[in-house]
Order: C-alpha cells, then sequence, then structure tokens
C-alpha cells in the first residue's frame, strides 16, 4: 500500500499537524497503552500519546505574543480547541491557561480527531529508498512519499536506532528543567515557573492518574514549580535504550528541548537521512521556557511543515 503523506504518533505535536495541513495524511499509531520511560523521558505509547497524562496547560503570555505570527494565529482562529481561564488572584498565576475540548474537559487527543485517517499500528523501522520511504511494522510494509514524525522523543530515538540511523555509540543531548512541588508561601518568580496545584486536583490525579476539567479556582496551598534555568544533559544511545529511569513521574522533568543527536539538531540530523521526512516534537523546539511547552509545538510545526 502506498501512502502520498504518512504520520507516525498520535499526540497533540500529529494532532496539531493533521489539522493545519489542507490534506489529511495517513496516521499511524500503537494501541498498546505502554508507558515507555529512560532517564529525563517518560512517554504514553498509546493514541493521543502523553496528552492522556499532562494537564493542557498553556502559557497565556508566549500564546499573546505568538498571535503576532500570522500562522500561529489562523490556527487558533480555526478553534480546534478552546483556551480557559483557570487560575485567578496573583498575576504570575494567571499567565497559566488550558486547552479545552467543545465539552470544557481538559483537551485529550483522542481517536475520533483524525476520523478515517488512523491506522492502529506501530511502525517500527524505516527504510529510505531512492525513490520513497518503507514504513515496516509487525504486520506488513507500507511506502510513502513524505513521512513526518511525531513521535515522542523517546520513541523517536528508539525508532531511530531500529531503522539503522543511530548506533550505540552515538551521543544524545537535550535540555531539561528540574520539576518540583512547594507550598505556597515565599515564591520567585524570577527564578521558577509555578502551577497552582489545588488539593481536589492532586487527590484527582492520584486516584484516577489524571485530571478532567478545571475549575476557576484562587485558593493555592500547593505549587508545581518548574526551574526557569535548564541543564544539558548527555547519555550515549546504549543509555536510553536500556529503558531505565529511577525517576518519578510527577518529579521527572519540565521538557525535553533541543534534542541533538552528536551535537547535531534532531530536525537536521533526519534531513540528513531523508529530505522526505520531517520531525515536531518538544525536542524540535529549540529554546527552553519553563511552564506549558504547547503554543511552542504550535508555532514550530505551523512554521516548519
Amino acid at each position: 500500500m502506498n501512502f502520498k503523506e504518512a504520520i507516525l504518533g498520535s499526540g497533540i505535536s500529529s494532532y496539531i499537524y493533521f489539522k493545519s495541513a489542507s490534506e489529511k495524511a495517513t496516521v499511524f499509531s500503537s494501541k498498546k497503552s505502554v508507558t515507555i520511560k529512560s532517564k529525563n523521558f517518560y512517554e504514553f505509547n498509546t493514541i493521543g500519546g502523553n496528552s492522556n497524562i499532562w494537564g493542557g496547560y498553556i502559557n497565556y503570555d508566549r500564546h499573546q505574543k505568538f498571535l503576532k505570527n500570522t500562522k500561529y494565529k489562523n490556527f487558533i482562529n480555526k478553534k480546534f480547541f478552546k483556551i480557559k481561564e483557570i487560575f485567578t488572584g496573583l498575576k504570575h498565576f494567571k499567565n497559566t491557561n488550558c486547552i479545552v475540548d467543545e465539552k470544557d474537559k481538559i483537551f485529550r487527543v483522542n481517536e475520533y480527531h483524525f476520523k478515517n485517517k488512523l491506522k492502529c499500528e506501530e511502525i517500527k523501522k524505516i527504510l529510505v529508498n531512492k525513490k520513497n520511504l518503507s514504513l515496516i511494522s509487525d504486520n506488513g510494509d507500507y511506502q510513502t512519499d513524505k513521512l513526518v514524525l511525531c513521535v515522542g522523543n523517546l520513541g523517536l530515538i528508539k525508532l531511530m536506532y531500529n531503522s539503522g540511523w543511530l548506533n550505540t555509540k552515538d551521543i544524545i543531548s537535550f535540555e531539561d528543567g528540574n520539576c518540583g512541588y512547594t507550598l505556597n508561601l515565599s515564591n520567585d518568580f524570577n527564578k521558577n515557573y509555578y502551577i497552582p496545584m489545588p488539593i481536589s486536583k492532586i487527590l484527582e490525579k492520584l486516584i484516577y492518574k489524571r485530571s478532567i476539567e478545571y475549575k476557576l479556582s484562587k485558593n493555592f496551598l500547593v505549587l508545581q514549580k518548574f526551574s526557569k534555568s535548564s541543564n544539558v544533559h548527555s547519555f550515549d544511545c546504549s543509555e536510553i535504550l536500556k529503558m531505565k529511569s529511577s525517576k518519578i513521574r510527577f518529579f521527572l522533568s519540565n521538557h525535553i528541548v533541543n534534542l541533538r543527536i552528536n551535537n547535531l539538531p534532531i530536525r537536521k540530523f533526519i534531513k540528513q537521512k531523508s529530505d522526505k521526512i520531517n520531525v515536531f516534537c518538544s525536542g524540535t523546539v529549540k529554546k527552553y521556557l519553563a511552564g506549558p511547552v504547547i503554543q511552542d509545538l504550535i508555532l514550530d510545526i505551523v512554521e516548519n511543515k
């Protein structure tokens, strides 16, 4: 079977790319509901990806700034989701909004968002041919003229290794910031970005593993704290492929950006393999900023697709 264009992955990056494209590509996604983790990476490998985990937060100040970009503004104006204020009170907390669906529930990417273009099949390997690309799964091979990789950073590394693009000694590097929790007492907004965590939401996450919806709140006892300073992490490929991490999910990381292979930005690295392939994930975002990354993903995709 030959496709004009195919997308691997069904998380928020895939959704943004799919909705912003005039012609809808076929979307391949695993449906296994398996969590994979290694070092700072933590990914939910199923339909919707990590949108099944996070709270759909958006940095409202950066969102307002990006609205000056015509492509970004055009995407937002199509109203694929709504932006909702969820915290009131101090100005710093009002900067954190969230994206919600038509029922005002926290936005999660679901199977129906891709309609009949979703193929529940995990692609394990990519072969670069002279005229097209071969996508290898356990059930068969597919050919596509163009490929868009929207899998998570860790899934991307695994896919590249299986495809023979990486060897065990290649150096994988990225930027990330620390994530923790603190009481809402004495906070340093110059050094950290804070997201309030109402007690009801903490209990909801512990019981149901994720929040369902947010109501406007102004009582903040606990804050999730993201350091505005970042660290560069570097590991050889073999260490990452061990798929081991001692870190607890809620203290894991902010978000991984500036993913590099042997110090080459991930998008450039993949373009060297084939100019028929593009990639979108948090790792293609160049600059680390504490807090939500959704608005930066949108901007990266609409400018580089």
